[in-house]
């Protein structure tokens, strides 16, 4: 009975143990992340367009569908980012059509993270006859065209009188976006098994999901963080891309179907100004709000980086 209340007890103790450290790690990364005057900014933004899209969810002043004003009308009290050009008003678009962007934005990063993860890490530690079959795998999908694939892929669903939905634009953006965080992830685990800890832990006998998910991707997080950053900018940017070009479904309400109809209207030219530029500015925001973010993940992923800085602000006091 006090074998089994001793085992008990060292139970609840490992396990609140591996509680403490994974907390402590949350916050150093946090801590770290949030130490950085431009991943801060870039956190603040992102959180605030984040807010506004939840807001958009919910709420719009009008049917962000409907024509209900004067077309073309400069913004003022009633439309506070005027009208479009067929009587619409542009901040209820703009409020509605951020959810879609930031949906399709974060799942394409977090699909295309996910497999090149799990490409990337399985090539570099698997034998050296499938890691270079995997490679060749991966670079096949380095060179596929996304635009053309995306052209074509809008086009056949034109020709049955379809739209392109948030469905297959999330496939398509995901099959073209991956490769290059795997070919990354793949380089770096093959720089890891090489080390001293990892050599040790296949030595004891430790199982190789341990080694990934304990070792490898705690050594990796920083830069899996950074990819879904990247990749979600890809994905935020080919939505726009395939909604500008007009093969996605124009008529639903985003940030890229606003900018569809914008020059669709000749809006550049007909003076027109407040219907382009609320959506190019807030895409523009959410690009630059995740390269902010990625300035404090690489001083997390690269130490030299904080030694540097730490360096300079001593030497400047």
């Amino acid at each position: 009975m006090e074998e089994k209340s001793n085992l008990n007890e060292k139970n609840i103790y490992n396990k609140s143990t591996k509680s403490k450290v994974r907390t402590s790690v949350i916050k150093s990364t946090l801590g770290t992340l949030l130490k950085n005057n431009k991943s801060k900014t870039g956190f603040i933004m992102l959180l605030s367009i984040i807010t506004f899209s939840i807001i958009g969810i919910f709420y719009s002043p009008y049917n962000p569908n409907a024509y209900l004003f004067k077309i073309a009308q400069p913004p003022n009290s009633v439309n506070l980012l005027g009208t479009t050009g067929y009587g619409q008003d542009v901040f209820s678009e703009l409020l509605r059509g951020a959810a879609p962007t930031l949906m399709i934005a974060f799942t394409v990063g977090l699909l295309g993270t996910l497999i090149a993860v799990l490409v990337g890490i399985f090539a570099g530690f698997t034998s050296k006859t499938t890691n270079a079959v995997i490679n060749i795998f991966i670079n096949i999908f380095l060179v596929i065209p996304g635009v053309l694939l995306i052209m074509l892929f809008g086009t056949y669903f034109m020709g049955i009188r379809q739209n392109l939905g948030y469905l297959p634009t999330i496939i398509i953006l995901v099959i073209t976006g991956w490769a290059f965080g795997a070919r990354t992830f793949r380089s770096i685990t093959l720089s890891i098994v090489k080390r001293d800890f990892v050599l040790s832990s296949i030595l004891i006998g430790e199982s190789k999901i341990s080694i990934i998910v304990r070792q490898i991707m705690r050594a990796i997080m920083p830069i899996i963080v950074s990819n879904f950053f990247f990749t979600s900018m890809y994905g935020a940017m080919g939505l726009t891309f395939i909604e500008y070009l007009g093969v996605g479904n124009i008529q639903q309400v985003n940030w890229g179907t606003m900018l569809y109809w914008a020059i669709n209207y000749e809006a550049y030219l007909t003076g027109t100004w407040w219907w382009i530029l609320p959506p190019s500015i807030m895409i523009s925001l959410l690009m630059f709000s995740l390269i902010l973010l990625n300035f404090g993940l690489d001083e997390m992923a690269n130490p030299s980086l904080r030694v540097f800085k730490k360096k300079k602000r001593d030497k400047n006091e």
